[in-house]
């Protein structure tokens, strides 16, 4: 894997971090958010979803196989999506109350 692509998705996963801990979000608020095929769903805190998608671009980093690299390269791509898209919502309905 590239240095600067891992670099960027990297950041990317810090600022989701920064983003979850700021919003100082609860389990029971985050929960059920997303499907079981894109997150592991035995979660205790949303920072669970961060500490996901940095297993997975360890694994991408690690992986030898072309067909492994692609399938966790399009699964990262999916959870950091569905992840931004999530705290997006979750801003907007604090903005709302």
């Amino acid at each position: 894997m590239n240095q600067l692509l891992y670099s960027k998705l990297a950041q990317q996963i810090d600022r989701l971090e920064l983003q979850l801990r700021e919003l100082q979000i609860d389990a029971e608020a985050f929960g059920g958010w997303f499907d079981p095929q894109l997150f592991n769903q035995d979660v205790d805190h949303p920072l669970d979803y961060v500490q996901e998608l940095r297993r997975g671009l360890t694994q991408l980093q690690q992986t030898t196989t072309s067909n492994r690299s692609h399938w966790l390269s399009e699964r990262i791509a999916h959870q950091l999506a569905a992840l931004h898209q999530a705290i997006a919502w979750y801003k907007q309905q604090q903005t709302n109350a």
